[in-house]
């Protein structure tokens, strides 16, 4: 595996030396540890970090797969996209509020969600997900709550042989998703989790998501065993790409809310 610095200055100088070679004639600029700005646009470094630092892929393809996310956002934003070319490859993704930080949240087509987090709508060409803006929303004639309906009927059907992972232990049960497919967390969003997991854990349960790529669900169980798993979800919150949040939500038969008992 190809060495890259750990330091976050360092990392930054090495990730804009290759976007360079990757991108060509695109300005780049280092703005701060873990920060550029590539024509004009911020861009935070701190996923790519995390990936490189504690994943398994080679760190030039991370890097590489990281410009033609960016190459590929560029296109859709500067391309008027017909409506019926790209309703099925919308889907919703659960990002933290800091996903906005130095950029205009009204730019995008996405709504405040609970526990500091909003529901951010993309179009998803084979995995690489572009969010959708609110320039596009207007070109289509849609409402937010239309793109949600839609987005969350797609999520719905995007992996229809999916199976939640039950888990039984002395002490407690947890059900999980953990494809990697980038919408493990989205799943919470899902109206069939309820009843396919009310019967398991009780009326109401709790789920975590402190990642893109981790969903766990879970009965309101003994505080020893919820303590425990709220010990591993901070430490997937802290380390893991793509961090979401370490607070916990309570699922009920009306929908998600946040869990004010966590402690």
């Amino acid at each position: 595996m190809t060495d890259v610095p750990r330091e976050p200055e360092a990392f930054t100088e090495h990730v804009a030396r290759k976007l360079k070679k990757h991108l060509g004639r695109i300005t780049i600029k280092i703005t701060g540890p873990l920060e550029l700005t590539i024509d004009d646009r911020r861009v935070d470094l701190d996923d790519l970090h995390r990936a490189t630092m504690h994943g398994e892929d080679e760190p030039d393809d991370l890097i590489r797969r990281f410009a033609d996310a960016f190459l590929a956002a560029i296109r859709v934003e500067q391309t008027p996209l017909p409506f019926d070319a790209v309703r099925h490859l919308i889907l919703p993704r659960i990002q933290p509020l800091s996903f906005f930080r130095g950029r205009r949240s009204d730019l995008f087509a996405a709504q405040g969600w609970v526990n500091d987090t909003v529901i951010l709508y993309v179009i998803d060409f084979n995995g690489t997900a572009t969010p959708i803006t609110t320039e596009q929303l207007i070109h289509w004639g849609l409402s937010v709550e239309e793109l949600d309906e839609m987005a969350r009927e797609n999520l719905s059907g995007h992996q229809p042989d999916l199976e939640l992972k039950v888990l039984h232990g002395e002490d407690g049960a947890a059900a999980l998703f953990n494809t990697g497919d980038g919408y493990d967390a989205a799943r919470l969003l899902l109206d069939e989790l309820h009843p396919k997991l009310s019967p398991e854990f009780g009326r109401d349960f709790l789920a975590a998501i402190p990642t893109r790529d981790v969903f766990i669900a879970f009965p309101l169980s003994s505080p020893e065993f919820i303590g425990r798993l709220r010990s591993r979800i901070r430490t997937d919150y802290r380390k893991l790409p793509y961090p979401i949040t370490d607070d916990l939500f309570l699922v009920t038969l009306d929908g998600v809310a946040g869990w004010g008992e966590a402690a």
